[in-house]
């Protein structure tokens, strides 16, 4: 079966590593797989040897004549390869698929990665609704990625698939409680920092305003071995985002405890390092980085937007849920996994075999059976 995956870019973004780790996964499975992306980006997220990468875009066209001219480019390859069916990582590539393929008759699956709900704080913009609930109605399927989503959406729309992000890491393992191995038998030791990741420019969606906020709560930052803990926050910059939030750093008195790391391309070894790790975004559609934490061995704090973290948390066993936007109850979580080594520890154990469940195998086992209904309807 040839699947063609179109992804916007292969970096930065943990959509977009879900377009490779799908585009590898299905690759090992036997399946002949394109992937369409902008290849004048950094490409950071690796594809396996054999699969076709080709560009979304022609060099030397104008901003918007680049633009336009995606949708002619992908038709030419719909055309020159004939796939059987098309992948859209998320609603731009999704779009541009369905244009492309217009009276091709390959069916196009859109996939949806972040909620159908939004909070007061972030409403949805009219093309985000428009996107969601009027064009969702062209594709042949479309991915959600929790039951929460499939719930609220209802009837709104057809053939929908509840599709966790898959877990590209591999899971460690640990050789002592505080010590844990990567796959290759590396040895890393959890040091005393609660980490967080995501784009700064994102950091309202994020809540890195309320995590500092949370983190000028946590009043004992040592623990009970004497340690003093910090907050780590890694993620993709600009002058701007990381101007504001160091600012706000030092207006609650916190700059020297809070370090800002950028991008890291070792996200993994960094998680594997970290003890904890807290997710304090106003809204979130599943969560794939904390999943990618737990796997690492961290006991994680989830502002649990409607139910949706927890499908991945189990509360106070492989990690500790809270509400949204509420620095002091995010400000107690942290507390009391700082301040209870043992609960820590059982917790970081527990939560690697619950990240296990969304390993890439068995995401990619639902993947088939949904590509297999696909191309049953089609044929």
């Amino acid at each position: 079966m040839k699947v063609l995956i179109v992804c916007n870019r292969l970096c930065y973004g943990g959509a977009e590593r879900v377009g490779a780790t799908i585009a590898n996964g299905l690759f090992g499975r036997g399946y002949e797989v394109y992937v369409v992306a902008d290849l004048f980006m950094p490409v950071t997220y690796k594809l396996r040897p054999g699969i076709k990468v080709l560009n979304l875009y022609r060099e030397g066209k104008g901003k918007y004549a680049k633009q336009l001219s995606s949708f002619k480019l992908l038709r030419s390859y719909l055309k020159q390869y004939h796939p059987d069916v098309v992948i859209g990582i998320m609603w731009l590539a999704s779009l541009r698929a369905l244009v492309a393929a217009r009276g091709l008759h390959i069916p196009v699956i859109s996939t949806v990665h972040d909620s159908f709900e939004r909070p007061a704080c972030a409403p949805m913009s009219r093309f985000e609704h428009f996107h969601k609930f009027v064009l969702n109605k062209l594709y042949n399927y479309v991915t959600v990625l929790t039951e929460a989503d499939k719930k609220f959406i209802g009837s709104r729309l057809k053939h929908v698939t509840v599709m966790p992000n898959p877990l590209a890491l591999t899971p460690v393992s640990f050789v002592a409680d505080g010590r844990v191995a990567n796959p290759a038998g590396e040895e890393t030791i959890k040091e005393p920092f609660v980490l967080a990741a995501g784009r700064l420019d994102d950091w309202h969606y994020k809540g890195f305003d309320l995590l500092i906020k949370a983190w000028s709560l946590v009043k004992e930052k040592k623990d009970s071995e004497g340690k003093y803990w910090h907050l780590k926050i890694a993620g993709k910059e600009t002058p701007e985002s990381l101007d504001y939030l160091k600012g706000l750093c030092q207006q609650y008195h916190v700059e020297n405890s809070v370090e800002f790391l950028g991008f890291r391309a070792d996200i993994a070894h960094l998680m594997q390092q970290a003890s904890v790790f807290v997710l304090s975004s106003r809204y979130e559609g599943f969560g794939l980085v904390l999943i990618e934490a737990m796997s690492q061995g961290c006991a994680c704090v989830a502002a649990d937007y409607k139910g949706r973290q927890k499908e991945i948390i189990g509360d106070s066993y492989n990690g500790i849920l809270c509400p949204t936007e509420d620095v002091h109850a995010l400000a107690e979580k942290m507390q009391y996994l700082i301040s209870r080594s043992d609960e820590r520890m059982q917790m970081q154990r527990n939560a690697v075999e619950r990240s296990k469940l969304f390993a890439t195998e068995n995401i990619i086992d639902k993947w088939e059976r949904m590509l297999s209904d696909v191309a049953h309807t089609n044929s």
